[in-house]
């Protein structure tokens, strides 16, 4: 499996579950008149996932991409400012 297709499915699970607990929970009170522990419940575990889907994704880029530019550095050695090579 691609990472682009693997994103894309979580993206698109955690979205739908975020929609499934949000409906369940306009349905409940609309018909009701009252949101009901259960679909409370529901609710707070949609968001959990689509949270925890978000988060983590964006925690590994973020760490993955500090960890690239820290190679980066080291195997290039330290950069100079665009200003400063012509002077010696």
């Amino acid at each position: 499996m691609t990472t682009n297709s693997k994103d894309w499915i979580q993206y698109s699970t955690a979205v739908l579950t975020l929609l499934s607990g949000v409906v369940l929970v306009f349905c409940s009170f609309f018909m009701k008149g009252e949101v009901l522990d259960g679909v409370l419940w529901y609710a707070g575990q949609t968001m959990i996932y689509a949270g925890s889907i978000f988060g983590v994704a964006m925690f590994i880029r973020t760490k993955s991409g500090e960890i690239r530019n820290y190679i980066d550095e080291r195997l290039s050695g330290p950069r100079r400012p665009s200003g400063e090579e012509g002077q010696a």
